[in-house]
Order: structure tokens, then sequence, then C-alpha cells
């Protein structure tokens, strides 16, 4: 039995030392002052140096956090409305959505990209940011009603019908009954979106143009010929990113979380008393 759980120790130690060992290489190179990669040069930081004083590569994060605020804005505007859709509608209503979403999901994402880009053309639409954003909404809105659907599932309508027969109008109920229950849903959807659509380089690619460049484009440019100590210091910056917003979402979610215990802990405890 010993030597069981010592054999599914090993190997859940190599997967995820093989899962990890390209995040882990990638942020020890980004500090090589070899610049070929070719061994351990010693320790610098002159590639992080030359990637936030290049001017093309601030404009490229600039473009890919405005590409992906908007969309996720617009995704979870989407997943809220189509979620709240689905909650009254018939069986037909709601298998149609389901269809929508999942489709999204399962189709290659080289097909939703022909299909935005064939649809700018005949439209005569230019591409640009603003393709880049529709491009990203067709499919990470799908990814974003999937979260918020879940959630929905699991509140219970009669706060909101309580709401309602105290005199409160559907805009009000939602805002101070609905909106605060789908909180983490939307912070979770939200950071999935958010995520996505700044590791997205194939939609963005075909939907770019000339005039848009991205932070995974420019990546992409850059390792073509040889990956550089600059390239991986923009990885290293990137994954930065992602997991401050990640531990941020957290945070956010888990002091809510405190709040709301802490508010509804009260109310018995009142409750109680009387």
């Amino acid at each position: 039995m010993g030597r069981i759980r010592l054999s599914f120790g090993l190997i859940t130690v190599v997967v995820l030392a093989s899962l990890y060992l390209p995040i882990v290489f990638v942020f020890i190179n980004a500090f090589n002052a070899d610049e070929e990669l070719l061994g351990w040069g010693g320790f610098s930081t002159s590639a992080f140096s030359k990637v936030l004083s290049d001017a093309r590569l601030r404009h490229a994060f600039l473009t890919s956090f405005t590409i992906a605020i908007s969309a996720t804005v617009v995704s979870l505007v989407v997943a809220v409305t189509a979620g709240l859709w689905a909650r009254r509608a018939g069986k037909i209503g709601r298998a149609a959505l389901g269809f929508s979403v999942y489709s999204r999901l399962v189709l290659p994402e080289v097909v939703l990209a022909v299909g935005v880009f064939g649809l700018l053309r005949k439209m005569d639409l230019p591409l640009g940011q603003p393709a880049i954003v529709a491009g990203h909404v067709v499919f990470l809105s799908a990814l974003a009603t999937v979260v918020v659907q879940a959630r929905l599932r699991t509140m219970n309508e009669t706060l909101e019908q309580a709401a309602a027969d105290l005199g409160a109008t559907p805009l009000r109920a939602f805002r101070r009954v609905t909106l605060p229950q789908l909180m983490p849903a939307l912070l979770a959807g939200g950071l999935l979106v958010l995520t996505f659509s700044l590791d997205d380089l194939l939609l963005s690619q075909f939907l770019a143009g000339s005039n848009a460049e991205t932070v995974p484009m420019l990546l992409l440019g850059l390792i073509r010929f040889k990956i550089t100590p600059e390239a991986n210091a923009i990885g290293a910056l990137m994954m930065l990113i992602t997991v401050t917003i990640l531990v941020l979402a957290v945070a956010v979610v888990g002091l809510r979380s405190g709040v709301l215990s802490a508010i509804t802990g009260s109310n018995q405890t009142e409750g109680d008393q009387e």
C-alpha cells in the first residue's frame, strides 16, 4: 500500500512539474543576460528595461487591455440578459439558448474567426479594435453565459418576488436584490473573459487589420525567428498581470462573502433576540 501511494505521489509530482516547468522556464529566461539563451549568462533585468521602454509594446499593452475590458463588459451584459431571459423562457427557448452557447464553445475558433471576418467584410465594416472586440464577444459571451446561468439556477426567485410585492420596480429589484447575488458569478465570468481576451491570438489576427496590434500578436512576431529574453520578459509580465487580476478577484469575492455573512448573521441574531 505504501508503494502504491509513493508511486501516485511521484506521478503527481512529474505531472505538476511538466505543467509548471514552461512557466518557470519563461521567468528564468526573462532574467537571463545571455541574448541567445544558449546558457545562463548571469542575472539581468535589462530585458524588462527594454520592454518597458518600448513604445510599440506599451501601445500593444494598451490595445490589449482596451479590447479585453470592452469585451468583458459587453460579454457580461449579454450573459446577464440571456440568463435572465432563460429563467422565464419555455423549454424551447432555453434549448435554443443552450444550443447557441455551447455551439460557440465547441466550434473551432478559426471557424468563428472566418465567420466574423466574412460578415464584417460583407457589411463593409473596417477591421481594427472594434472588430476584435466584436469577435471576442461572439466567442467569450458564451463562456460568461455559462457561468452566469449556473449562478442563476441556484438563486431563490422568491426574494425578487418579495421585492416586487413591497413596491420595488423591476430595475430596483434587479439592482438591489438580483445583482448582489450575481456578483460572484460576474467576477468569475469577467475574470475568465478578461484572461481569454488578453491571451487570444487567432481572432485578433483575423480582425486586427493594419491598425491594431495586441501583445500576443507582437509576441508572435518577436519569436518567429528566435526567442529572446525580451520575449520571455513580455510573457512574464503577462503572467504577473493575470495572476494579479486573479488574486484581486478572489480577494473581492472573499471580502464580499464575509460582509454578506456578517450581515446575515447579525440579522439572524436580531431575529433571535426579538
